[in-house]
């Protein structure tokens, strides 16, 4: 059996990784899907998710399809932003008060969760290191968040954040400054934004 044009279309369009919901807006059966994965054609890589053998699984990307109500935040957001040098070892994501999975150990995440109002707030999409979007907090959110309590980054990995930060051209002072009183922490984001403005 060769891949069908279909999903060969699909892996192309998806940078090599697709849903079963998108297989079958396009007329690929599931039928065809477990004979293409028996085959080796492609590769299952979670309920509903397909990748190209050939390529290596997008884990960020498998993640969000996987918890879809999940944005990643804290130092993943920062990873995925470029302003950290440390490759996570669990990636962090936030839900809604009260969500819950049985996916969480299996996709090393580390939930965290908020009501709704916060939960909300500066939700945006980013490109993953494999070049797919998945959504995470924007880079303001991110850097009150790292230094929200009780979850607190380490201090080098908030320094180097805030260096970085200050040295972007498409950084929004006055976005960070408001989320920083809406989550309690502008006092924290003053003085590291006085040190290095």
């Amino acid at each position: 059996m060769i891949l069908s044009s279909t999903v060969e279309q699909l892996l192309a369009k998806n940078n090599g990784t697709f849903t079963r919901k998108q297989a079958l807006s396009e007329g690929v059966s599931d039928s065809l899907l477990t004979r293409m994965v028996k085959q080796e054609l492609i590769e299952r890589v979670g309920p509903g998710i397909y990748i190209d053998p050939a390529s290596f699984e997008d884990e960020f990307l498998v993640a969000q399809l996987r918890l879809s109500k999940g944005i990643f935040c804290k130092e993943t957001a920062l990873y995925l932003y470029d302003m950290t040098d440390r490759t996570p070892n669990f990636m962090e994501m936030n839900f809604p008060k009260g969500y819950k999975s049985n996916y969480f150990d299996e996709l090393r995440i580390k939930p965290y969760r908020q009501v709704n109002s916060l939960y909300d707030m500066g939700i945006t999409t980013v490109e993953t290191p494999y070049g797919n979007k998945v959504q995470a907090y924007d880079v303001e959110r991110t850097l009150c968040d790292i230094i929200r309590p009780p979850h607190v980054a380490q201090e080098e990995v908030i320094r180097n954040a805030m260096q970085t930060y200050v040295k972007r051209p498409e950084k929004n002072l006055n976005r960070l400054i408001r989320y920083a009183k809406e989550l309690k922490v502008d006092a924290k984001i003053k003085t590291y934004m006085g040190v290095l403005l």
